[in-house]
């Protein structure tokens, strides 16, 4: 943890001095990010980085595998739902990008099954993926 305070100490000393006028742009404007990139949880892909995007330019959703689950408006907890309709309905964004990755840790456990510790919500959430996985495996390549 502490070298995460160290980080954050260098950006307040360093990256927020290099980008101020930005941060208060953004402070004062509000953002109008014209992009929504729903990426895996991973922490090898960050999707700003990839994209070599700035501070106001991406909203981004992040979550186990990158799933986007069904329409359901029912009174339970839907954060990719809530976040899908921030940025459709209030951001208005012009695009939706979807990045996948290799060897992707949840679409392994879509894929294998998922490890025995990690059920309660795991499952249920990769398997919004149970068609997508069943036409993988019906491909004559074997699924690769």
């Amino acid at each position: 943890m502490e070298r995460l305070i160290e980080g954050y100490r260098r950006f307040r000393a360093l990256g927020w001095q290099e980008r101020r006028q930005r941060f208060e742009e953004l402070a004062e404007r509000g953002q109008r990010p014209q992009t929504l990139v729903i990426g895996c949880v991973d922490s090898r892909v960050d999707p700003g980085m990839i994209l070599d995007a700035g501070p106001g330019e991406l909203l981004v959703l992040r979550n186990v595998a990158n799933l986007v689950p069904p329409y359901a408006p029912d009174g339970a907890h839907h954060a990719t739902s809530a976040a899908l309709e921030f940025a459709v309905r209030v951001m208005r964004v012009r695009d939706v990008l979807v990045i996948g990755h290799g060897m992707c840790g949840g679409i392994a456990a879509l894929m294998n099954g998922a490890p025995a510790v990690a059920t309660d919500f795991l499952v249920p959430w990769i398997n919004i993926a149970a068609q997508a996985r069943a036409r993988v495996l019906a491909c004559d390549d074997g699924g690769d």
